[in-house]
């Protein structure tokens, strides 16, 4: 076991009921990073978020992303070349249009006691394993994990509101609270008013006396008349000989 290597392998599947969202926000919270420099994982691409791990560590990197809803695999990428080939070997007869070109290798089976059933494929599919992670992770791509149950925020016990109901008491279902009271409509004595005919004067007219002016004082120049004489205004004098500009 010493010499086997492990990575874990996301390619996007989040936990049944989980909202893509959410998970986003919290594998951004588990590594510490903005929401921005996760998007990519979730580009349906399958991405070694970590590699070169024992296998004990690589379960723990996986636990902890399940917690957060990112479905990952850990998968051995120390395994056997001829493991590799016979489970080539196995997928062909099913899957006869697979190319099985030197570039892409089929991912080595992890231990079945780490196996998710995401890695119980149908016989015929080959997995393909992306060993290096896409650019442009930033940060993300040297980020660490706490160990599991390690406390990122401290409890608070938070004590319970103290409310006296000493003097409540609840009536039975189906109890009317409070009876209905008839109010009895106002009496208003409107005996003493009369309504007038349409168009009737309610009120008589008095007459105002026009206003006396005396205009006989006043009278109005021709027009283009200059009412006022215009006066040059001389310009200031002001000495400043003695002022200067710092």
């Amino acid at each position: 076991m010493s010499d086997n290597t492990f990575e874990v392998v996301f390619n996007g599947r989040v936990v049944d009921g989980a909202s893509v969202d959410q998970v986003k926000g919290n594998v951004a919270k588990l590594f510490k990073v903005e929401v921005a420099k996760v998007e990519r994982l979730f580009s349906g691409a399958r991405v070694a978020i970590k590699k070169g791990l024992d296998e004990t560590t690589a379960k723990k990197y996986q636990m902890a992303l399940a917690k957060a809803g990112a479905l990952c695999e850990v998968v051995n990428t120390a395994g056997s070349v001829a493991a590799e080939a016979t489970k080539a070997e196995v997928s062909k007869p099913q899957a006869p249009e697979a190319p099985s070109a030197p570039a892409v290798t089929a991912a080595p089976a992890a231990p079945a006691q780490s196996a998710p059933a995401v890695q119980e494929s149908t016989p015929g599919l080959i997995k393909y394993v992306v060993k290096e992670a896409p650019g442009g992770l930033g940060d993300l791509a040297t980020a660490t994990l706490d160990e599991p149950g390690v406390v990122l925020v401290e409890h608070q016990d938070v004590a319970p509101p103290e409310l006296d109901l000493g003097g409540l008491s609840m009536d039975e279902p189906g109890v009317i609270l409070g009876e209905h009271e008839e109010v009895a409509p106002p009496e208003v004595d409107i005996n003493g008013i009369s309504m007038a005919e349409p168009g009737a004067d309610l009120g008589e007219a008095e007459e105002v006396a026009e206003l006396q002016v005396d205009v006989s004082g006043l009278s109005m120049d021709e027009p283009g008349v200059i009412l006022v004489e215009h006066h040059d205004v001389p310009e200031p004098q002001i000495d400043t000989s003695k002022l200067s500009v710092s």
